[in-house]
C-alpha cells in the first residue's frame, strides 16, 4: 500500500485535518451547551439535531456537487466557508451565536467529508482504500480529542483557534494538490501497485432493498453510537468521574482504531466485508450491554474497546460494500452514506435525552441501544444475504 499512500497523501492529510477539527468540536458540544450555557439535555439534543440535520444536508449536497462540478472548486469553497465560520465562532460563541456557528459547521463538514470519501471511491473498489483513509481520519480523531483536555477551560476560543489552523492548512493543501484528484482527469491506477490489487466491479448489484437496508443500519447504528458522543459524557459526570476521563476514552478510541484499521488495510478482502459489517454491529451492541450493567473505569474502557472494534470494522465496511456493488455516481452514493449517518447522529441525542428525561435511567437507555443494534444486525443479515451467498458460491 506504500505506492497507494504516496499518490493519495494529499487526500489523506486533508481527511486528517478536517477530522481533527470535527473531533475537537463534537465531544464538547453537549458539555458546553449543558454545563456552560445551562441548557437541559432535551434542549441540547435539539440543537445537536439541528447541527446533525445540517450535516445530513451537507453530506448529500457535497456528494451531488462532487459528481457535477470540479472537486477542486467545491472543496476550496467549503474550506473557505469553514474558515470564516471558525473565525466567527472565535469572536462570538454565546447562547445565540454558538448554535448558529455549530449548524453551519455541521453543513460544511458534512460536505467536506463526503467529498473526501467520494474521491476515494473514484480511485477504485478495493476496500483497503477506505481503510487507509480511515486510518488518517482516526489519527485526526486522536489529535482532536486529545486536544480537548489541553485547550478547553470553559472557553471555546482556543478550540476555534485550532479549527482556524486546521482549515488554513487544508485550504493551502487543497489549492495546490486538488488537480491531481479531478474525476475526469484521474490517472490513479491501483493495478500498478503489486500490494494493492484493484478489485473488478462485481456483477451482483445492490438491489433497492439491499441499499435501503444498508442505509437504515447506518441511521440506527449512529442513533446508538451518538449516545457515546453526547449523553455518556453526562453519565460519566453523574457517576462522579472526571470529564478528563471522557477525553481519555476518546483518545484510547482513536489509538485503537488506528491499530485495528492498519491491520485491516493489510488483510481486507471484499468477500469478508458483509461479515465485518455484521461483526461490527454486534460489537457496538455489546458495548452498550456492558455499559448498562456497571459504571467503573474498567467497565468504561471495556465498553469503549467493544465500541472501537465495532466502529473499526463497520464504518469503512459500509461505503466499501456500496462502492463494490454500484457503478458510477460515487459522489451521490457516498453522499447518501454520510447523509444517513448524520441523520442517525441527529436523532440520537434527542431520543437519548427523551429516554433519560422520562425514565431518569441511563442503564435503560444503554440497554435499549444494545437491543436496537442487535435488531439491525439481524435485518442486515437478511437484507444482504443474496450478496453473501453470491460471494461464497
Amino acid at each position: 500500500m506504500a505506492k497507494v499512500m504516496r499518490k493519495m497523501w494529499p487526500l489523506l492529510v486533508l481527511g486528517f485535518l478536517v477530522n481533527t477539527a470535527y473531533s475537537v468540536m463534537w465531544p464538547l458540544t453537549t458539555i458546553y451547551l449543558h454545563g456552560d450555557l445551562h441548557l437541559n439535555l432535551v434542549q441540547s439534543g435539539l440543537i445537536l439535531a439541528a447541527y446533525s440535520g445540517c450535516n445530513v444536508l451537507g453530506g448529500y449536497i457535497g456528494g451531488v456537487l462532487t459528481d457535477r462540478y470540479s472537486a477542486r472548486v467545491v472543496g476550496l469553497a467549503m474550506l473557505v466557508a469553514l474558515l470564516v465560520d471558525a473565525g466567527v465562532g472565535f469572536i462570538w460563541n454565546g447562547i445565540i451565536a454558538y448554535p448558529i456557528v455549530l449548524v453551519i459547521f455541521g453543513l460544511l463538514t458534512g460536505g467536506m467529508l463526503t467529498l473526501i470519501t467520494a474521491i476515494t471511491a473514484q480511485l477504485g473498489t478495493d476496500g483497503r482504500l477506505f481503510n487507509l483513509l480511515y486510518i488518517f481520519i482516526n489519527v485526526g480523531l486522536v489529535v482532536g480529542t486529545a486536544s480537548i483536555g489541553v485547550l478547553f477551560h470553559h472557553s471555546l476560543r482556543p478550540i476555534f483557534a485550532l479549527l482556524i489552523g486546521c482549515y488554513g492548512l487544508a485550504l493551502i493543501l487543497w489549492a495546490k494538490c486538488a488537480g491531481n484528484f479531478e474525476q475526469r482527469s484521474l490517472s490513479f491506477d491501483v493495478k500498478n501497485d503489486q500490494t494493492a490489487v484493484r478489485q473488478p466491479r462485481v456483477k451482483q448489484q445492490l438491489t433497492k432493498v439491499g441499499l435501503g437496508v444498508l442505509l437504515l443500519t447506518l441511521i440506527f447504528m449512529w442513533v446508538t453510537y451518538a449516545q457515546w458522543m453526547s449523553n455518556v459524557s453526562v453519565f460519566i459526570q453523574n457517576e462522579g468521574l472526571s470529564i478528563k476521563l471522557y477525553s481519555y476514552l476518546w483518545v484510547y478510541n482513536g489509538v485503537l482504531l488506528i491499530v485495528i484499521q492498519t491491520l485491516m488495510a493489510r488483510v481486507n478482502h471484499p468477500r469478508v466485508v458483509p461479515w465485518q459489517i455484521l461483526m461490527g454491529l454486534v460489537a457496538i451492541g455489546g458495548s452498550f450491554l456492558l455499559l448498562s450493567g456497571a459504571s467503573s473505569v474498567v467497565v468504561l474502557f471495556g465498553a469503549m474497546t467493544l465500541l472501537t472494534f465495532g466502529e473499526a470494522v463497520y464504518v469503512p465496511g459500509v461505503p466499501a460494500l456500496i462502492n463494490a456493488h454500484t457503478v458510477g455516481n460515487e459522489g451521490l452514493y457516498q453522499g447518501l452514506v454520510n447523509a444517513f449517518s448524520s441523520l442517525g447522529k441527529a436523532l440520537g441525542p434527542v431520543l437519548g435525552g427523551v429516554v433519560i428525561s422520562y425514565s431518569t435511567s441511563f442503564s435503560l437507555l444503554f440497554f435499549l441501544c444494545a437491543m436496537v443494534d442487535g435488531m439491525i444486525a439481524i435485518c442486515f443479515l437478511v437484507g444482504i444475504w443474496p450478496i453473501i451467498r453470491q460471494r461464497e458460491s
